[in-house]
């Protein structure tokens, strides 16, 4: 191939990169969405491909961020995939970088702040009966088939509340150290403050498994409605504990 061809051949490339990364972001979208399907969504797209946002995210046609702002990093294309730096205001705080590719999903230096009331809505579970401030910092996190193959970080939780008493009772605080464990994921849960002693772990394994295994007591200063809510979940053990156990596994 002559130089010259080849120099023909980067210029009509870059100037259709170009083209593409400074379209209308608004324009691109309302083309994309119909082929995109799945459960999340923008409204009020504005700017460019490269560098847009969105006044608002849905999830399964649910608010959860205001003001989404993203700015594409070029590096991820020569990877294969479609990354950007977001950052979002409102009730939802999102802020990192992520990026996608065929079946994959990275994050890096990812936080969110929000409320548990609109997470918990936005994710199907409107009605569930906490509340609490949730705070959610992954230095690293990998999904593969959306399912979770490496992370590691820590989700924390203020003012745990349960909210189907007269008045709401609160829990206390609490944090979870999400790392790996060999193929699993697993998330060590322990009390920062409150009432309500909790200790255990939740884990995800690489068969799409998963299991949760907490045990609760109530401190001594613990509120009578406190100890009336551990009940419903059978007898303590000779400690005092109460054990909250799930499993099951996804298709």
């Amino acid at each position: 191939m002559k130089r010259r061809t080849l120099y023909a051949l980067v210029g009509a490339l870059t100037f259709l990169v170009s083209l593409v990364l400074l379209a209308p972001a608004a324009t691109l979208y309302g083309w994309l969405k119909p082929r995109l399907g799945g459960e999340i969504a923008l409204a009020g797209v504005g700017g460019t491909l490269h560098d847009g946002s969105a006044a608002v995210v849905l999830v399964g046609g649910r608010p959860l961020a205001e003001q989404l702002h993203w700015r594409l990093r070029l590096s991820d294309l020569l990877l294969g995939r479609l990354g950007a730096e977001l950052d979002s205001r409102g009730g939802v705080l999102i802020s990192g970088h992520v990026s996608k590719g065929y079946n994959s999903v990275r994050a890096a230096d990812l936080r969110i702040g929000s409320a548990l009331k609109p997470l918990l809505a936005a994710f199907g579970q409107p009605f569930a009966p906490i509340d609490g401030q949730a705070s959610l910092d992954l230095p690293t996190l990998k999904l593969l088939d959306n399912w979770p193959v490496d992370a590691e970080g820590t989700l924390r939780v203020q003012g745990l509340a349960w909210t189907l008493a007269k008045e709401p009772i609160v829990l206390g605080d609490y944090e979870a150290t999400i790392s790996r464990d060999g193929s699993d994921m697993v998330a060590l849960v322990h009390t920062l403050g409150g009432s309500l002693e909790v200790a255990g772990d939740a884990r995800a394994k690489a068969d799409r498994s998963y299991e949760l295994h907490l045990q609760l007591r109530p401190k001594a200063d613990a509120p009578p409605l406190v100890q009336n809510l551990l009940r419903s979940l059978g007898n303590p053990d000779p400690q005092g504990y109460y054990h909250l156990r799930r499993q099951g596994k996804l298709s």
